[in-house]
């Protein structure tokens, strides 16, 4: 009887048939061609590509550690143009004007260079006025040569007036000093009207007429006033 071994029987020795190898080196270069033929080639990772590398010294790395100040910059120029202005608001309704009223000039002043008093009272119609006169006081016969005169002056210098009678003291009193009288509140009818009137006139020293006169012609006179100073529509004795 043969005793059993408890021992492992050697390993059969086995060998790769070379078809079988002619095979895979086949199949591997076939699968080489393929990789290297298609996109897959694109993934294959680039080999590393050197770094250049400066050496640096303490100093130049401090320098470069520091921050560069602030670039500076050009002072912008100042804006010259001038300023837009706001448009002014429009009002939504304006209101009417007031009518023009049209400004009253003063009545102008007249200072005679000619004078008429004498002559007139020469004329062979004024024999009466020329008694009379003489018979009258130093102060009335001034005021008697004055209103002669004040006459011919408003014919003159206004010729629409057509003036008959002068009255120095209707609606103020005269006053006096030496040959003048001055009468700021004057009167004298013209055309059945009354007009105010003042003026200055001096008398010559011989009473033989005027020196000097000067006059300013003023409103008509209301006729409800005539009656308070006297003022008629017609001589006393027409």
């Amino acid at each position: 009887m043969t005793e059993l071994s408890i021992f492992a029987p050697p390993p059969i020795e086995r060998r790769v048939p070379w078809g079988t190898l002619a095979s895979f080196g086949l199949h591997a270069a076939l699968a080489l061609t393929l990789l290297l033929a298609t996109p897959l080639r694109q993934l294959v990772v680039p080999p590393p590509q050197p770094v250049a590398v400066e050496i640096v010294t303490p100093a130049e790395f401090a320098a470069l550690a520091t921050p560069a100040p602030p670039a500076l910059t050009a002072p912008s120029s100042p804006d010259t143009t001038a300023p837009t202005a706001p448009p002014a608001a429009v009002p939504e309704r304006l209101a009417p004007s007031p009518p023009l009223v049209p400004r009253r000039e003063p009545h102008p002043t007249f200072t005679a260079t000619q004078f008429y008093s004498a002559s007139i009272l020469r004329e062979p119609g004024m024999e009466h006025i020329r008694k009379a006169m003489g018979t009258l006081a130093d102060s009335e016969r001034i005021v008697q040569l004055c209103n002669i005169e004040g006459l011919e002056q408003i014919r003159r210098a206004a010729p629409s007036y057509d003036p008959d009678t002068l009255v120095p003291y209707a609606m103020a009193d005269t006053t006096a000093a030496g040959f003048t009288i001055t009468a700021t509140g004057g009167a004298f009818r013209s055309r059945r009207k009354w007009y105010g009137i003042s003026f200055r006139c001096t008398a010559a020293a011989d009473y033989s007429g005027v020196t000097q006169f000067a006059f300013r012609l003023g409103d008509p006179i209301p006729e409800d006033q005539w009656e308070e100073h006297n003022l008629n529509v017609e001589d006393a004795d027409e």
